[in-house]
């Protein structure tokens, strides 16, 4: 895994990056060149508590160069980079539509995904009207090439 700064910002803003995965984000700054004690600390935790990663993380995320996000900015980020893996794999969106739920509702409902975020209604609505799953597919791959309101 390679350090993507603005994912990890994205992430982080929504809770998004569980303790334990906290040293191997530390381990890739480390390999992108960035270093500080923070980073250090945070790299060599193992199997890192809550808390443990609360202590280090604000001097980690300093040295990491990691600011804030509002919760719209980070969802926008976090949506665009799951529809690009989407696009780019070839997997069937129909299967990952909850997916964009799930972050329009963690991160509040934000205006910036809800064209992304309501997703499952509008299928729901499209099926139950009569669309085929060709058509459906093929209007949530529309929505996925730019997933903002």
């Amino acid at each position: 895994m390679s350090f993507d700064r603005e994912l990890i910002e994205a992430k982080l803003a929504l809770g998004l990056i569980p303790s334990e995965d906290m040293p191997t984000i530390a381990q890739d700054a480390l390999e992108a060149g960035l270093d500080g004690p923070g980073i250090i600390r945070l790299a060599v935790l193992e199997h890192p508590t809550f808390f443990e990663v609360a202590e280090v993380l604000p001097k980690a995320k300093a040295e990491m160069a990691l600011r804030d996000l509002s919760a719209g900015e980070a969802a926008l980020r976090v949506a665009k980079s799951k529809a690009a893996e989407i696009l780019e794999s070839g997997v069937d969106p129909l299967l990952h539509i909850k997916d964009f739920e799930y972050l329009w509702i963690k991160a509040d409902y934000p205006r910036e995904i809800q064209s992304v975020g309501t997703l499952d209604d509008e299928v729901w609505v499209a099926e139950s009207m009569g669309e085929t799953k060709s058509q459906t597919r093929k209007w949530v791959i529309e929505r996925l090439r730019a997933p903002s309101a």
